[in-house]
């Protein structure tokens, strides 16, 4: 990140955004009774269309959760709303905006600042927020990858 983190935070944040319209345009192209029609699978979170929709959304929402969790604030309740096809574009909309609140405090700082933030995420590396925000941003194309490929 920059001097003012600010650019880098919106450079992310939009490619973040693209992503999810991607991802959401991806799961919107199903028909609606094979969206939620299940295959085997070892990943509960890959048997369906919706199962892999529910998990990029609880991810986004999670991802929120570590920025503000590192900067003290309140991390935030989950409440999954995907229960259908048209539950998933507003639900990572949401997140997305929750994620955008999460980051708003660390923009004013200097590059080297946000850097300093450092926590551990529950796969095992220790993440900064740019890097975290690079990883949901690849996180939504791999699965939008998935769900065109379905």
């Amino acid at each position: 990140m920059g001097k003012d983190s600010s650019a880098a935070f919106d450079a992310c944040l939009g490619e973040y955004r693209k992503a999810a319209a991607e991802f959401c345009d991806a799961a919107e192209r199903f028909k609606p009774d094979t969206f939620a029609a299940e295959r085997p699978s070892d990943d509960p979170d890959t048997v369906s269309p919706l199962s892999i929709c529910r998990h990029v959304v609880g991810a986004a929402h999670g991802y929120a959760r570590y920025l503000r969790k590192a900067q003290g604030m309140a991390p935030g309740t989950f409440v999954d709303r995907v229960k259908a096809q048209g539950d998933v574009q507003p639900a990572l909309d949401a997140e997305i905006r929750f994620t955008e609140e999460s980051c708003a405090p660390m923009r004013p700082l200097e590059g080297l600042g946000v850097l300093k933030i450092e926590f551990k995420v529950s796969w095992g590396p220790v993440y900064n927020p740019e890097i975290l925000l690079e990883h949901a941003i690849c996180h939504l194309l791999r699965h939008r990858r998935q769900l065109e490929r379905w």
